[in-house]
């Protein structure tokens, strides 16, 4: 699993071409393990499909079960649930609507 200190084999930011859009999830989002096994059993469900690709989809389901660790000890310890932020951009609107 790859951390923004420290990125996966399949790093799609580093890989990304310069236009190219993307999409991040980030562990503090309750609901990317289940988006990253949804994803992953799609592509899992491809025919055809090679050996990197298996492994990607084997990366992404540690992916989710890390996350949901990281959760869990973040409970145990009496953390509180991280509040995903959204956008300058939208709360600026928000703000002016």
């Amino acid at each position: 699993m790859g951390t923004k200190r420290r990125p996966g084999e399949y790093d799609c930011y580093a890989k990304a071409l310069p236009n190219e859009p993307l999409f991040v999830l980030l562990g503090r989002d309750p609901d990317a393990p289940g988006a990253i096994e949804t994803w992953a059993n799609l592509r899992a469900a491809r025919k055809g499909s090679s050996l990197r690709e298996q492994q990607k989809v084997a990366e992404a389901r540690v992916s989710a079960r890390q996350m949901r660790r990281w959760h869990r000890r973040r409970q145990e310890a009496g953390q509180p649930e991280t509040k995903i932020r959204k956008p300058a951009r939208a709360r600026r609107a928000r703000r002016e609507g």
